[in-house]
């Protein structure tokens, strides 16, 4: 079956029907703010904008593509005004029921990042491996940077084109990347459990996202490729404590993370 790309309705139902094993293989903290599998989170990488009251009140928050918003429910924990925003109900509801048990408030809300309007305000707008699920991810980016306030924020944590390669065995117990065409790689095709739906992540050369940042009046302040949290030599307090988005599979591909990064992160502002 040839992928067509993504749909609002196709993206919906493959979500809907993957949330409820997702969030229960997949543990992501509330208590630290994530950016991807294995990978360090905001208590050491320090990305976030300070969170607290501004000139103007509470500090204001949206999240694009939130899944169940476990990093809306980390930020509201801080005193932020939170917005979480996704395709999936059934992610959502996932999200509802855990800032309720976490006495978090939190704003969950049905929404495309294909096509968002104009939804606020916002100090900062963050968004953790929804990108490459989006049929214009350039509008995407335009229309986050429409909607930060003067001094905001954009948090951007995307796929990196590298991981949508595939390792090869090279020989002497060897594996190798193999990359055809790093300006156009093929998607990332996902079938849902039942395998009547598809999903695909399209990643995208990093200059042409940093284009687009450009393209939208953000000025990119950090650029990061971090690597994966020592998995091996930790044990599991430490990892429990210290690695805010684990499950089983991702830690079988520790190998493969530790050689390449699995993510880029943008952290943008608008120009002045």
């Amino acid at each position: 079956m040839q992928f067509k790309g993504n749909t609002d309705q196709s993206s919906a139902r493959y979500w809907d029907d993957l949330a409820e094993l997702y969030q229960k293989e997949t543990r992501i903290s509330t208590n630290d703010f994530h950016y991807g599998p294995l990978l360090p989170g905001d208590s050491i990488l320090q990305l976030l904008p300070n969170i607290g009251k501004n000139s103007a009140g509470i500090f204001q928050c949206l999240e694009v593509g939130a899944g169940a918003g476990q990093n809306s429910i980390f930020l509201a924990k801080q005193g932020a005004q939170c917005i979480a925003t996704d395709i999936s109900e059934e992610q959502l509801a996932h999200g509802r029921k855990l800032a309720k048990k976490e006495k978090a408030e939190v704003d969950f809300r049905r929404v495309s990042m294909d096509a968002m309007g104009d939804l606020g305000k916002f100090d900062l707008i963050h968004s953790t491996y929804a990108l490459p699920f989006s049929a214009d991810p350039q509008k995407v980016i335009a229309d986050a940077a429409a909607m930060l306030k003067p001094g905001g924020t954009l948090l951007l944590t995307t796929g990196h084109p590298l991981y949508a390669g595939e390792w090869l065995d090279i020989g002497d117990g060897e594996e190798g990347l193999f990359l055809p065409d790093y300006f156009q790689p093929d998607p990332d095709v996902r079938m849902s459990l039942d395998d009547k739906t598809m999903s695909a992540a399209q990643y995208r050369p990093v200059s042409t996202i940093a284009e687009w940042i450009h393209s939208a009046g953000l000025v990119i302040e950090r650029l990061l490729e971090p690597a994966p949290m020592p998995i091996p030599e930790m044990s599991e307090g430490e990892i429990l404590e210290n690695v805010p988005y684990d499950s089983p599979g991702w830690r079988e591909l520790y190998p493969q993370l530790a050689r390449i990064p699995v993510v880029v992160i943008f952290k943008c502002s608008l120009a002045k």
